[in-house]
């Protein structure tokens, strides 16, 4: 009884916790930071209550099985008349009975069930552990979409603005009569493309926050600046493969969900196969008859063993639903098993590559910001007349170089979720 008070206590407490949450909502702050965004991974989102549910679903059925072994007493109240073939006309045959009846053993069937449950609900726990790993996934890639709209917006406005001066001088000239029509009309083609990829990044900037914004369940609420966060997990020493696998076989939250659908489904074919087995039921009466005959008893005891002699086509039909239902199970735990083998080695070169790429990019930002003190100072001595396009490509680095920082994190976040481990948020700069 204690039991399924408490998990009829646990599902009402996640409902009440979701509807709070969703009331009680505090806007977004601005700037909204990435631990911020984080911290409302746990609020109410469709994942998450799909998964709820289905856990709600698991723990219901856990409490059905539960009670197959439960007391059940009926009080049965008949007024009735008689007519008696002994003659003597009409009696009160009117009686009142209060019939208990207990389970005692099934062989078995009500033990499969029972493990099918737990494993059910087991299962539905680890999935949920996967949607809210998930969920922080999806927020940290969408955080890391609007930072770099941002970036790529700045670069492609940069080269926008360069092209147009370039475009502009010759205009001036060629209102003066020094360029030729042909010559204005190619230096214009530059510029009109630039403007096509600034408009499209200015795009994807309200596109991508309003994909945050669905991530975080704020459809309503666009962020407006974001906090670019540091990446201290750039730092981390890149595991080995195997590790990486061996780590996520034992640790991940989908393959240990998997690993309990299969033991469920196993249980459940042993409790279809139990089904229609013997069954050993106590039966208590106690009665009270308006009218007294000789075979009647105010307390009747017994035992009733049931074995059923021949079975029907419908036990046959569910031990192979069973069959099917656990052989799917097999073969879904088996491709995500496989799946993780590539996931693991993917995640693990994509480190070392972007290793790489970083150093990479921290050069060439390097090299940018040099180039552009030294054109500042030609220009400051007068030596040359415009910055040319030195800022546009200081930009483009600065874009590189925190899109491969922002990759590094989502990378890790991804194989700590694998691992089952808490997804790192980072600090901001």
């Amino acid at each position: 009884m204690g039991n399924a008070f408490a998990q009829r206590a646990f599902v009402m407490g996640v409902t009440l916790m979701a509807f709070t949450a969703t009331v009680s909502a505090a806007p977004l702050p601005n700037p909204l930071t990435l631990e911020h965004a984080l911290a409302l991974a746990d609020e109410p989102h469709p994942d998450l209550d799909f998964a709820r549910a289905e856990l709600a679903l698991a723990q219901a059925r856990q409490l059905e099985t539960g009670g197959r072994y439960a007391t059940r007493a009926v009080l049965d109240i008949t007024s009735e008349t008689a007519d008696p073939s002994t003659g003597g006309g009409h009696v009160d045959d009117s009686r009142a009975r209060l019939l208990v009846h207990q389970p005692i053993y099934d062989f078995g069937h009500t033990r499969a069930l029972t493990m099918s449950a737990d494993a059910g609900v087991a299962s539905r726990q680890f999935h949920l552990l996967n949607a809210h790993q998930q969920r922080r996934i999806e927020i940290i890639r969408r955080y890391h979409d609007v930072i770099l709209a941002d970036l790529r917006y700045d670069v492609d406005l940069e080269e926008m603005t360069q092209r147009f001066l370039n475009f502009n001088r010759l205009r001036e000239r060629h209102a003066l009569g020094q360029v030729s029509d042909l010559d204005l009309l190619e230096a214009e083609n530059p510029y009109q493309e630039a403007l096509i990829r600034r408009t499209a990044s200015q795009h994807d900037q309200l596109a991508s926050r309003q994909r945050l914004a669905l991530a975080l369940n704020r459809p309503d609420e666009i962020p407006n600046e974001l906090v670019t966060p540091n990446v201290p997990s750039v730092e981390r020493e890149i595991p080995g493969f195997k590790a990486v696998y061996e780590s996520a076989a034992t640790a991940s939250p989908e393959i240990l969900a998997l690993r309990k659908e299969v033991e469920s489904a196993q249980a459940g074919l042993d409790a279809a196969r139990a089904q229609h087995g013997p069954t050993l039921t106590a039966e208590l009466e106690f009665g009270n008859y308006q009218r007294a005959l000789a075979a009647r008893s105010e307390v009747r005891a017994g035992l009733t063993l049931r074995m059923p002699l021949i079975q029907g086509e419908d036990h046959h039909a569910g031990v192979a639903r069973a069959q099917a239902e656990l052989a799917t199970r097999q073969a879904r735990l088996l491709k995500v098993e496989h799946q993780l083998h590539q996931v693991a080695l993917e995640l693990v070169q994509r480190l070392a590559m972007l290793k790489v790429e970083r150093a990479t990019a921290q050069q060439r930002l390097a090299m940018r910001e040099l180039s552009l003190d030294r054109r500042r100072a030609l220009y400051e001595m007068e030596v040359q007349t415009r910055l040319g396009d030195a800022m546009a490509r200081l930009t483009e680095a600065q874009w590189i170089a925190v899109k491969t920082d922002l990759d590094i994190l989502l990378t890790w976040a991804r194989i700590d979720a694998l691992s089952g481990k808490t997804i790192f948020t980072g600090t901001q700069r």
